[in-house]
């Protein structure tokens, strides 16, 4: 024969209309419906989570040592000397090759305002002088020249 389990009846309240009823594990007030038996309020709950799965924060960006777009390059050898074919290692050539040298990127100085203007006027400028042109240019080689010239004026002015 199977003992019975004893019933614990928690403490409620009745607050304009609304019941409420205690946590079982911290006695806080919480609304519930006319049935509920037992309640587990929010903060409880999260607590509980938490220790069920801890917070681990993000750390972010670990660097590998190795250059950007190594992983799409034809072939790849690191400082240890394991070789990569398109960011696939490839066991079987670790050691053979040396490493690969990457050359740092050369960064064009930043123009100021100023600078940018006069850039533009003066592509303006060449772009008034190449239509004077065109329209005394006769043969197809000339305008084919100068319009590939004006091309060029325009795109600075962009």
């Amino acid at each position: 024969m199977k003992a019975k389990k004893e019933k614990v009846d928690y403490y409620t309240e009745v607050k304009n209309g609304i019941l409420f009823m205690e946590c079982k594990m911290c006695s806080q007030m919480t609304q519930v419906s006319e049935t509920t038996t037992a309640v587990t309020c929010n903060l409880c709950v999260r607590e509980s989570y938490n220790e069920q799965f801890p917070f681990e924060p993000v750390t972010g960006y670990k660097p590998t040592g190795r250059p950007r777009g190594w992983a799409f390059m034809k072939e790849f050898v690191d400082k240890d000397g394991n070789v990569y074919h398109k960011g696939k290692e490839q066991p079987g050539l670790k050691g053979t090759l040396k490493p690969t040298i990457i050359k740092p990127k050369v960064s064009k100085p930043k123009l100021t305002k100023s600078q940018k203007q006069r850039i533009k006027t003066d592509a303006y400028a060449a772009i008034h002088k190449l239509k004077k042109e065109l329209k005394k240019a006769r043969f197809k080689k000339d305008l084919k020249r100068l319009n590939s010239e004006i091309k060029k004026q325009q795109k600075l002015i962009r």
